[in-house]
């Protein structure tokens, strides 16, 4: 008797499963469990055709004043997977996260360029343009960056105006003249910059989503439970499209995260300085890590 013929899972499959890993929804927040699924493979395979990308993130916590520990090290993953790819890349952020990935990044051994815009918008307006114009991106991925909602403000998920914080960046994705770029966005919780796609379909369904919700789009949206964790699905997926280990284990993850605390990063769900991310300890929080990293092959970079 002949046994039983096994079929062999796809990339595409493997990057399927490591989709619905990463979307994983500790915090209940409906984003991840209720947007399009199958978008995680289409945004890894327009980044590995790209030459140039910025990467922009950071999220400031009006209570401490303080970078959050979810989004520098989700652009981390993806830069430094890009960079081992062969890519230009350019992280931008504002004074609040430029500390948290210089210190990631150091760790990382990476040697990223990260640009900083500031306050007045007019400033943050005029850097981006002359990068935009500089550097002539072939991408453009946000991750974990405040995006300007329908009244033009950037809020928290609390309904908290941002404005005289937080610099708007949506000019990346939306600039003035003709873009030229393909846009690409990861998100949890729909006030983030790039998610205005998914406006329509979950603003209802996200507590404060009418007023919150980013009005700004993108060509290619990556949901996830925690953004961070989508933006090591994306390095993930980059792996297996180019057949290279390209993804840091979870144990070098910590020391990243380590690093950016001690540079001040806080947890953005409980305002404290502490190895945690979105409101879940570090053992819980990386055990979604781990089994992107067990699907992506288990072959640190």
């Amino acid at each position: 008797m002949k046994g039983k013929t096994v079929a062999t899972p796809t990339v595409h499959d493997v990057i399927r499963a490591i989709e619905k890993i990463a979307r994983r929804d500790p915090g209940g927040r409906g984003l991840a469990a209720h947007a399009p699924f199958d978008t995680l493979d289409p945004a890894a395979r327009t980044l590995l055709d790209g030459e140039r990308i910025v990467i922009v993130t950071g999220f400031c916590i009006r209570a401490v004043l303080a970078g959050e520990t979810d989004g520098p090290p989700g652009a981390l993953d993806i830069a430094d997977a890009l960079q081992q790819l062969g890519k230009h890349v350019v992280l931008v952020t504002d004074e609040y996260s430029a500390p948290l990935l210089a210190a990631g990044a150091a760790v990382a051994g990476l040697k990223t360029p990260i640009v900083q815009i500031d306050l007045p918008q007019d400033n943050a307006d005029r850097a981006i343009d002359n990068l935009l114009g500089e550097f002539a991106p072939t991408h453009v991925l946000a991750i974990e960056r405040p995006g300007n909602a329908a009244d033009g403000h950037r809020y928290s998920m609390h309904g908290e105006i941002l404005d005289d914080l937080i610099p708007g960046a949506d000019r990346l994705l939306d600039p003035p003249e003709p873009r030229k770029f393909t846009s690409l966005a990861v998100g949890d919780g729909g006030n983030e910059l790039g998610l205005g796609s998914l406006r329509a379909q979950l603003g209802g369904r996200i507590t404060h989503g009418e007023l919150i919700f980013s009005a700004t789009v993108a060509d290619h949206v990556v949901p996830a439970g925690i953004s961070n964790w989508g933006g090591y699905a994306l390095a993930a997926a980059l792996s297996l499209l180019s057949g290279k280990p390209l993804l840091r284990s979870p144990a070098q993850e910590r020391r990243v995260v380590e690093a950016m605390v001690a540079a001040g990063a806080v947890d953005g769900c409980t305002r404290e300085r502490v190895l945690s991310v979105d409101g879940l300890p570090w053992d819980d929080y990386a055990r979604t890590l781990e089994d992107i990293f067990s699907h992506a092959g288990g072959q640190q970079a």
